[in-house]
Order: structure tokens, then C-alpha cells, then sequence
């Protein structure tokens, strides 16, 4: 069955969706392209998984327990972690067709960008009382684009000064770079270096933040510094 209706239907349901916008770099579309859609058990089974992570990463946090609970409960937050990237990469594509519908109002791929972001902290604070998952990852990537529309447009009211040139070229080769990156990648680093609102965070908060231990935070730091280091030069980001 997956192997002659699953293929099918994901192609009926992807023609379905808004083309991709021309600005959407090669890679992430293949990337998307890559990714299998999930069938109602395989959902299901995440967004359960994900949720038991959360609370296993919440008694951690505020509970003391024994160490043979602990390492049970460390368990279900590393499942739970995984669980809530592949929720991630499989919604992916719901993000551009969202910032098709703000084209122009900022660069396109900073607009997906910030759709990413919606889609993290929809799968880190989803519940079933929300409804679907599809349904709340939706309302998250607009509210979060829509939000970073808001703050341009009211930056250019104001009339703030705008950065130097040096810091906008800086800006602009850090968002490319992370474009390489997923969607969870992406929200480590922002988080760590306070690529978003300049506020810098220490693995703990991160951690707390995305429902997982400390340990699995410098993990996909690592990683994600490491294929960073693959795509752009030491030098220009040092500048």
C-alpha cells in the first residue's frame, strides 16, 4: 500500500500547493522535495512523542529524581527532539507558500526565515487542544512573518538610522549561510548569537526553550556551525 498509493497521493497533494517563489534557492527546494510526507499514523505518532518530550524535559527541570528515572526521561527528550525536527522538515514547505503572500515587503528568503522560526515554536508549543498541527504550524509561520514585517515597516516610519554597510553585507552572508541549515539549525545559532533580537543565550535556555537538554543544544550547534564552516569562508563573517 505505502509503495503504490503514498507516492501518488503526496504528488496529488503537493500540485495542489502554491508553486514555489522563483527567489526560493535550489537546495531548500530540493530539500523539501526530499522530505516524505507524513501519513496520519506516522503524524500522530510524532506529535505524541513530541509532546511526552516536552514533559519529560519539564520534570527535569523542576523535579528532582532518581537516576535510573532520569536516564528513562532523558530518553524521551532526545525521542521527543527528534520527533519535533521531523515535524519540522515535513511541514517545511507550508513556509514559502506563506511568504509568497508578503512578497516585497521584505526579501523573500528573509521572509522564510522567519516563517522557520513560526514553524520551530509551533512544534515546540503544540498541543492537541490547539487542533491540527498542520492548522497551528500555518497560523505560527504567518504570525511570525507578519510580526517581522511589522517591526520593518515600523523601523522605516520611525526613521531609525539603518546599519553601516559593513553590517548589512555581515547580515546578509550570515542569512545566506543559513540557508544551509534546517529549520532547527537555523533556530540554534539565532538563539545562541542573538542573530534575531541581539539577545544572546546561554545551551540552558535554548535547551528549555526547544524542550530538550543542554547536551542535545550543543549537539546541533555543532553541527550546524560545522556545515556553516563547509559553505562560507572564515574570513568574510569575521569581518
Amino acid at each position: 500500500m505505502r509503495t503504490t498509493r503514498n507516492p501518488r497521493s503526496a504528488r496529488a497533494r503537493r500540485s495542489k500547493e502554491p508553486a514555489p517563489h522563483p527567489a526560493l534557492p535550489q537546495s531548500y527546494a530540493a530539500m523539501i522535495e526530499r522530505t516524505p510526507s507524513l501519513d496520519e499514523a506516522q503524524l500522530e505518532s510524532l506529535l505524541e512523542r513530541a509532546v511526552a518530550g516536552a514533559d519529560a524535559a519539564r520534570t527535569l527541570d523542576s523535579t528532582a529524581v532518581s537516576p535510573s528515572f532520569r536516564v528513562q526521561l532523558e530518553a524521551r527528550v532526545k525521542d521527543g527532539q527528534y520527533a519535533k525536527e521531523r515535524l519540522v522538515l515535513a511541514h517545511l514547505r507550508l513556509v514559502p507558500a506563506v511568504a509568497s503572500s508578503y512578497s516585497g515587503r521584505l526579501p523573500f528568503m528573509d521572509l522564510v526565515q522567519e516563517g522557520n522560526v513560526g514553524l520551530v515554536r509551533a512544534a515546540d508549543s503544540y498541543d492537541p487542544a490547539h487542533g491540527t498541527f498542520a492548522a497551528y504550524a500555518h497560523r505560527w509561520v504567518r504570525r511570525s512573518i507578519v510580526r517581522a514585517v511589522a517591526a520593518a515597516e515600523h523601523a522605516e516610519q520611525a526613521g531609525q538610522n539603518g546599519p553601516t554597510p559593513e553590517q548589512t553585507m555581515l547580515r546578509r552572508r550570515v542569512r545566506q549561510a543559513l540557508r544551509h541549515l534546517d529549520a532547527v539549525e537555523a533556530r540554534v545559532l539565532e538563539m545562541r548569537f542573538g542573530l534575531l533580537d541581539g539577545t544572546t543565550r546561554t545551551l540552558d535556555e535554548i535547551g528549555r526553550r526547544l524542550g530538550v537538554t543542554k547536551e542535545r543544544v550543543a549537539q546541533i550547534l555543532e553541527s550546524a556551525l560545522a556545515r556553516l564552516r563547509d559553505v562560507v569562508s572564515p574570513a568574510p563573517l569575521a569581518a
